[in-house]
């Protein structure tokens, strides 16, 4: 049985929000909070007859290149000691694999750009943020084939269009 096609498309639209990022004073080593905005690419996710919309964080992070992903799991990080749920996780080949920030790429549920680190997100977009998102993942998950949550399932992941510079993108008018 062939694997389960996950098709994902950038758009050129983007969501932003505001959140409190902690660092720590390099003297005191106190926390200081500080307000940034974080910048999510507005895209499509198809799996068997659904689609969602997606967030993808931009600002720089980390990121998918155009392609296709054989071999991607899905799974439930629960079973792993992970904190997001049911996750895809594209396998980006062994040289690729080797760089940590490129292997943790997942596909999770969240509901704000500042939810994701170079990850994308599903759901529904509403009021500039992601609704549903955990559903979302179980519906991906049972269109995948999904019925043993102790077992990973092999689907495939394409992925198109290049992650555009945020200033050739549109603010989302939903």
């Amino acid at each position: 049985m062939a694997a389960t096609v996950i098709r994902y498309e950038r758009g050129d639209e983007y969501v932003e929000n505001v959140y409190n990022a902690v660092t720590k004073d390099p003297k005191s080593g106190k926390e200081i909070k500080t307000a940034k905005t974080a910048h999510g690419l507005v895209g499509t996710l198809w799996v068997g007859g659904y689609a969602f919309d997606t967030l993808e964080r931009m600002d720089g992070y980390v990121h998918l290149k155009p392609g296709e992903y054989t071999m991607s799991s899905m799974y439930d990080e629960a079973e792993t000691g992970g904190t997001h749920g049911l996750v895809v996780n594209p396998w980006l080949g062994k040289t690729a694999e080797v760089n940590k920030q490129l292997r943790n790429i997942l596909i999770h549920k969240g509901s704000v750009p500042s939810h994701f680190e170079g990850c994308i997100g599903p759901g529904f977009l509403e009021a500039n943020q992601l609704t549903y998102s955990k559903e979302s993942m179980e519906i991906i998950w049972d269109q995948c084939g999904g019925k043993d949550r102790k077992k990973s399932i092999i689907v495939t992941l394409r992925v198109s269009g290049e992650m555009p510079a945020l200033t050739s993108c549109r603010k989302y008018a939903g």
